[in-house]
């Protein structure tokens, strides 16, 4: 939650706000929420090369049964390195986890 507050009952935005210093703050605010949003908060996530050959995949729209084609694969095998990749990006699901992939730059 972010709360702006002043002990004064109103404000003249051009002579009691500090325009540079607001423009800073919501930058330097953006920037963290970026960085919080993209998972860059808590350390660096890692995928095998597996999984992120099979995010990619999932990422152009290809199913789990095409990947296992694509990449001479068992359907299993792809289900298995997509959930870990999941896991490994702590996402609730596959669409997420491409989606996370993709702002870290992984995939």
């Amino acid at each position: 939650m972010l709360t702006l507050a002043s002990d004064k009952p109103s404000l003249n935005l051009d002579n009691d706000i500090d325009q540079i210093a607001a423009v800073t703050a919501v930058g330097y605010l953006h920037a963290k929420i970026e960085q919080h949003d993209s998972g860059l908060v808590g350390g660096s996530r890692e995928l095998t090369p597996k999984q992120a050959l099979c995010l990619k995949w999932s990422a152009e729209g290809k199913t789990m049964r095409d990947i296992a084609v694509l990449e001479n694969m068992s359907f299993a095998t792809v289900n298995f390195h997509l959930n870990n990749a999941r896991k490994a990006l702590d996402a609730c699901s596959l669409a997420q986890a491409t989606a996370i992939a993709t702002k870290l730059g992984l995939i």
